[in-house]
């Protein structure tokens, strides 16, 4: 049996959090149809994975999506865990619009990242905040799961959902993928009228640096 007082704190936690920083002269307000505006340049992310065996990760643009990211899964409930953006996290929500983008590295090298960061517009700050909480207690409630995902015209992927927990302004989740066996953190927060999610995965050193590219996109949204 799962713990719902444990998640409803954490999801109160997460909605009731708020990031005290410096927005940058560049930093706009939501707009739903202009959502890439908000995403993070791979070359301002560098910096954040390289280490050994990745002394330059040279991040480049490999997936751009406007609609929801659809996966098949037994363990439905918890393919929003895993993965930014899906049907399963969004559908019956009030978002208004959203933006994918995935940023990879030289995947021949020994050390491989990927960075996966998704950023929703929902109709006012309230309804942002109450996503994010709904969605904290939803990965609560994934803890200890293996969760299979089938994807179109890719292999199948295996993934395992750590424990869930606060991440400074937002609310984290460590995640492994097996089948190129990586490490995952997956955070969740909010800003004004938008959520953002960002997935990392790296075969490399995973530290904080998710919670570091969310806090980028944060800066940069007025509100």
């Amino acid at each position: 049996m799962r713990d719902s007082h444990t998640a409803g704190v954490f999801a109160a936690a997460v909605v009731a959090a708020g990031l005290v920083l410096a927005a940058p002269a560049a930093a706009v307000p939501v707009d739903a149809d202009n959502l890439a505006a908000l995403q993070p340049a791979p070359a301002a992310l560098d910096d954040m994975f390289a280490g050994p065996g990745l002394r330059n990760p040279s991040l480049t643009v490999t997936d751009r999506s406007t609609s929801l990211q659809k996966y098949v899964s037994t363990e439905k409930a918890c393919v929003g865990a895993v993965y930014p953006g899906t049907t399963t996290a969004y559908q019956g929500s009030s978002y208004r619009g959203i933006d994918t983008q995935t940023l990879t590295s030289d995947v021949t090298g020994p050390v491989r990242v990927r960075v996966t960061t998704t950023i929703a517009a929902f109709p006012t700050e309230e309804a942002a905040s109450a996503f994010v909480g709904d969605t904290a207690q939803a990965w609560q409630n994934c803890s200890g799961e293996q969760v299979n995902l089938t994807l179109a015209g890719q292999p199948d992927e295996q993934w395992y959902v750590q424990t869930p927990s606060e991440a400074g302004d937002a609310f984290a989740v460590r995640t492994n993928r097996v089948s190129d066996h990586s490490t995952c953190s997956h955070v969740i927060t909010s800003k004004a009228a938008a959520s953002v999610e960002v997935l990392a995965c790296t075969t490399g050193i995973m530290s904080d640096q998710a919670v570091r590219v969310a806090d980028q996109v944060r800066a940069g949204i007025t509100g």
